[in-house]
């Protein structure tokens, strides 16, 4: 029998919980999928749909998905209209391509249309 030694970024098996800039937040507990009114693709399996008050319509009715795997926490834009950024700790920002996912580290801020998200990392120990 071959053994193989896997690494795991903490943050992938710590709690985390989205804050987002309207005050509210949500503990994030599986794949989670943002916007004004959003819905899963068919045959798409989410945990959460958290649904936004947008009366400007700036958010996309699905706008991004946001989930955990065993790397870490990513987001990955759904083909929103106003698109979504993520702010990395040291500054740098990165437009997510529509279906593309981003690493979101700890200290990153993630904007979609009027509202942003931090994530808050809640290490065990």
């Amino acid at each position: 029998m071959t053994r193989k030694r896997c690494t795991v970024n903490p943050s992938s098996t710590s709690p985390v919980v989205l804050r987002f800039s309207d005050g509210h937040s949500v503990l994030l507990r599986g794949m989670t999928l943002v916007g004004r009114n959003p819905q899963p693709d068919p045959g798409e399996v989410v945990t959460d749909l958290v649904a936004l008050a947008d009366p400007a319509r700036s958010v996309s009715k699905t706008h991004l998905l946001v989930g955990m795997d065993a790397t870490g926490l990513f987001v990955t834009d759904r083909d929103s209209t106003n698109g979504t950024l993520v702010t990395l700790p040291d500054g740098q920002q990165i437009l997510c391509a529509a279906g593309q996912s981003i690493r979101v580290a700890p200290g990153s801020v993630v904007t979609f249309g009027d509202f942003s998200l931090v994530p808050d990392f809640h290490e065990h120990g």
